[in-house]
């Protein structure tokens, strides 16, 4: 097996390769197998793409450089076919494919056609062409070149016929039917953005089973009672638990998508008339007394490097904010003003949005050498797996009483809120690596935890929780608080 590359983007932009080899080196090193030229926010050995005999897979791994799978960052995964690399903050892209050397190189004409129509939305019509040209000669047998070239007339008159009834009728009609064409190119996008939303919806809402409640209450009372012996010996760390979780808040957004038609933003809508709407849970923390709080980038901007809402705006669609709160401990939520969102100018996943609100404590940020910190435990808090952790924590009874009266996520924070019952997760770990731009930890954490502090042994902040795992454990990984102190006001002397 032999890892193939479709290079969307850069300066193979258009070709398919074939790497040999079971170990690659990306980057502009002279010794890199896929070498790219200087530039492009690629470093010299930027990322590593392995096979792995026991696993039958191939592994890629990030070394000097940013590295993004299916508009992701990460920092070590094994790929899947399909996937969607990107080399460096808008590097060049390419789509991860796998050559069984015993198989003939025979590139399926609905393949090449897919191949074309991507290459088109990242490179434009002539990259497109070239590539089509490029698979035709290079990718599949003489027979089916045949066909295919058959099939390119035939679409080439079809398209000149379509642009003569498009021209003859009048513009309004022209940007109608252009517009029903994207709504139906769609819809399988929409479908998959809706099932997961019924999932993230139901989740919140309470509609899991008992076991999976007493199994999550189980590990929680469990992480906290391992964090709960560790704070004990460690005064500064008890300050952190006490005080400064208080500071730590429960961010709630839900967006929409608007299509632009006519030069008005007009709203899309779901099968049954209703608002397309995407609802997401994060976490956060107050960082100065004006209400600036610090949280990742994919939260503030929850539709940055997201591959479920990718294909809506790789159509043209605009997301919009429909709401965004966050909740502090004893606090009622407190809306957000999206135009007070500021995002990192170095790429990234960290943002600052400005919120009102009082009586919260501010979290102190680390000034020191974070090399320094390396191999000390660290804690880390948030709001894993969103409103289910709060919902575990609390009695059956309590549990009933909320959700009998709450009908919505939006309700079920305010439910929480009023009864005092929202409060951080906390998780401990050991800090493995601290690296320019991401610190490697530990500390056990999953979704709705993203955008939470990183304390580290001294009590203050020393990173923002940026990835985490799809279930709780292996390795998560922060953005260093200096990247984050850009994003704040200067303070007064």
């Amino acid at each position: 097996m032999r890892a193939k590359l479709l290079h969307l983007s850069g300066p193979f932009r258009g070709r398919t390769i074939t790497y040999s080899g079971s170990r690659l080196l990306l980057g502009t090193a002279s010794d890199a197998e896929v070498r790219f030229p200087e530039g492009d926010n690629v470093s010299a050995r930027h990322a590593e793409l392995a096979f792995v005999e026991e696993g039958c897979s191939f592994y890629l791994k990030a070394i000097d450089g940013d590295v993004f799978v299916n508009r992701r960052q990460i920092d070590e995964v094994i790929l899947s076919p399909e996937d969607l690399i990107e080399i460096g903050i808008d590097g060049p892209k390419m789509r991860f494919r796998i050559h069984t050397d015993n198989c003939p190189s025979c590139k399926p004409i609905r393949q090449m056609l897919r191949d074309a129509s991507e290459m088109r939305r990242t490179g434009g019509l002539v990259a497109s062409s070239n590539l089509v040209r490029h698979d035709l000669f290079t990718q599949t047998t003489w027979r089916r070149k045949g066909g295919l070239v058959l099939f390119v007339l035939m679409a080439v008159i079809a398209a000149a016929n379509l642009v003569g009834w498009i021209t003859s009728t009048r513009m309004t009609k022209r940007q109608q039917a252009r517009s029903l064409k994207q709504v139906e190119s769609l819809k399988e996008v929409l479908a998959g953005v809706l099932a997961q939303m019924e999932t993230f919806r139901r989740e919140q809402a309470g509609h899991v089973s008992i076991k999976e409640v007493q199994a999550l209450r189980s590990d929680l009372a469990r992480r906290a009672a391992v964090v709960d012996a560790m704070v004990e010996r460690n005064a500064a760390l008890k300050k952190v638990l006490e005080v400064y979780s208080r500071g730590v808040c429960l961010i709630h957004g839900i967006y929409t998508f608007k299509m632009q038609q006519e030069g008005e933003l007009l709203p899309v809508t779901t099968a049954d008339g209703a608002p397309l709407e995407m609802e997401y849970i994060g976490s956060g923390f107050l960082a100065t007394a004006e209400g600036h709080v610090i949280t990742n980038r994919h939260v503030a901007e929850p539709w940055w490097n997201n591959a479920v809402v990718a294909p809506l705006i790789e159509q043209g669609l605009i997301p919009k904010f429909v709401e965004l709160t966050v909740g502090f401990p004893d606090k009622a939520p407190a809306t957000v003003d999206p135009s007070t969102i500021r995002l990192s100018p170095d790429g990234v996943d960290v943002a600052v949005f400005q919120v009102s609100v009082k009586d919260v404590p501010i979290l102190p940020l680390f000034t020191g050498e974070l090399h320094a910190t390396r191999g000390e435990r660290i804690i880390l808090l948030g709001y894993p797996t969103g409103l289910n952790a709060m919902l575990a924590r609390a009695e059956p009874e309590f549990v009933a009483e909320v959700l009998s009266v709450a009908t919505n996520t939006k309700e079920l924070i305010a439910e929480l809120a009023k009864r005092g019952a929202i409060s951080p997760v906390i998780t401990q770990g050991a800090l493995n690596e601290v690296r320019e731009r991401r610190l490697v930890y530990d500390a056990e954490t999953t979704s709705g935890g993203s955008g939470g502090p990183v304390f580290g042994p001294d009590g203050s902040v020393v990173g923002v929780n940026f990835a985490v795992t799809r279930d709780f454990g292996g390795s998560n990984f922060g953005v260093p608080i200096h990247f984050a102190r850009p994003l704040l006001p200067a303070p007064v002397d």
